[in-house]
């Protein structure tokens, strides 16, 4: 590899603040570099949440925009030891890898004018997904609901023009199936801190009005039902939820710690919000 660029991702990268740190890191030392391949190293990568697709996928997608870098790696390796992430279409192979485990919600991304395609991804692939608990028709439509609500809070908030990326995955042993979507916005903070005349000055802060009912930027229109209305399912079901904006990572499970949040010191752009269904 003499003469490369090379950048590593090893050990874990769960969906947790330390594994989306690692993510986040990567971003930062690769965007120093512009017109270059850079080639990632995975050999010392010991696990891969696969929902993270996401994340990792609009990394790369924004590097490769705003720097003009390309992306090189071993795939038969990756083949090999981390299928998962051909089975959900976040890598291609010369020959077609089935999901035959069903463990997957597909690596997509949706153009913020494509709301029916995010529509019918919500309805066919997550929530018909067999690692998705039974719910009732109206936590079904409550969820699906939120979920259009943060749709168009991307579109009309985040002053993003580009597509936002949305993957899942089943951990059967676990019970529970994480889904995750990501914008390349400014994130939470710039628009709450105008509505709220500079009260919400913080990251933090600005996640923890976004989840208080009703609490909207929207002038003259409903809204602020979509986060708490998610948080309160979780809350209910045991689950869990993540979310990501500016330099803080905010989850619900965190809500019962000494330490409520955690600080990224190289933080990404945008917002990213995890969500953990349990069975």
């Amino acid at each position: 590899m003499e003469g490369k660029i090379v950048l590593c991702i090893k050990h874990n990268v769960s969906t947790n603040f330390s594994g989306i740190k690692k993510l986040f890191d990567f971003h930062k030392e690769a965007s120093q570099y512009y017109n270059e391949t850079i080639y990632i190293d995975f050999y010392h990568l010991d696990w891969f949440d696969a929902n993270l697709s996401a994340l990792f996928g609009s990394i790369l997608a924004k590097l490769k925009k705003e720097n003009n870098l390309d992306f090189s790696t071993d795939l038969k390796f990756l083949e090999e030891h981390f299928n998962v992430l051909f089975r959900n279409g976040f890598l291609r192979s010369e020959d077609a890898i089935h999901d035959l485990q069903e463990s997957t919600v597909s690596f997509r991304s949706f153009d913020l004018n494509d709301k029916a395609s995010f529509v019918d991804y919500v309805e066919n692939e997550l929530f018909d997904h067999r690692g998705m608990p039974s719910l009732e028709v109206e936590e079904k439509d409550s969820i699906m609901q939120s979920l259009i609500e943060v749709y168009c809070n991307i579109q009309e908030h985040s002053k993003s023009t580009e597509p936002f990326y949305v993957c899942g995955q089943y951990y059967p042993k676990q019970g529970f199936l994480a889904f995750s979507m990501v914008d390349l916005g400014v994130g939470f903070l710039p628009a709450i801190e105008v509505k709220t005349k500079g009260e919400v000055n913080n990251s933090y802060d600005a996640i923890k009005w976004a989840l208080e009912k009703r609490n909207t930027t929207r002038e003259g229109a409903p809204g602020g039902l979509g986060l708490f209305d998610l948080n309160s399912y979780f809350n209910r079901t045991n689950g869990n939820i993540q979310i990501i904006s500016g330099d803080t990572f905010w989850s619900l499970d965190l809500e019962n710690a000494v330490l409520k949040k955690f600080n990224f010191p190289n933080p990404y752009t945008g917002s990213i919000l995890n969500l953990f269904f349990k069975r």
